[in-house]
């Protein structure tokens, strides 16, 4: 190997021999650190999440994202805290959890044939250094029916995602085209941009 390389090598190590909690108890933002082979807790943020009210919608998610993880830093100091933040967009409008069955349908119907935005960013924090990445999806939704949408909100039960769909289980269907470096970013947290982080500060999740 050349040398420069078995220098950067050496400056790896194990992100093992460090605590992770995930500020989330998201389901499918675990699942995603567990393929990875990142071992972690999981602990519900205290971060009261705001509403979006203009300026740049990335930099409203990267904060949001931020702040998540800086809620709970005062009880896990050793830890590597790490969140993640998503918001869907169609034209000026931005879509949060829909929270009923009712408003996903209603989300659903909106989406409906149309092409929408999805922002992702993900937020590592350790001690006093933090860093925050993003990234962006774009998603084109089939022309479905109504019973199809109601068969879907019915099975998948998606209220609980911003949009109203699950891509990480049957939503991945609602879709005929999706145009996204890393499919993770869809579910809920970019692992390619956390790997990245990690990296940079000398983790490796493969050591």
């Amino acid at each position: 190997f050349p040398q420069a390389f078995q220098r950067r090598q050496r400056m790896l190590v194990s992100l093992k021999q460090e605590e992770l909690v995930l500020a989330s108890e998201a389901s499918w933002r675990s699942d995603i650190l567990n393929q990875l082979g990142i071992v972690h807790r999981c602990l519900a943020h205290k971060y009261n999440e705001p509403r979006y009210s203009g300026g740049s919608l990335i930099d409203f998610v990267k904060q949001t994202a931020l702040e998540k993880a800086r809620s709970i830093q005062s009880e896990n100091q050793s830890a590597i805290i790490i969140s993640a933040d998503q918001l869907i967009c169609l034209d000026s409008e931005v879509f949060y959890k829909s929270g009923t069955r009712e408003k996903a349908i209603e989300q659903l119907q909106k989406l409906n044939g149309q092409t929408h935005q999805l922002i992702c960013a993900v937020a590592v924090l350790f001690k006093q250094k933090n860093s925050v990445q993003y990234e962006s999806a774009s998603l084109k939704m089939r022309q479905l029916t109504e019973t199809e949408i109601q068969n879907y909100v019915d099975q998948d039960q998606p209220w609980d995602c911003a949009g109203s769909y699950k891509n990480e289980s049957l939503g991945s269907s609602l879709f005929e085209e999706v145009s996204v470096k890393d499919p993770t970013t869809i579910v809920g947290l970019p692992g390619n941009l956390l790997l990245n982080i990690l990296r940079e500060w000398g983790y490796s999740n493969l050591l």
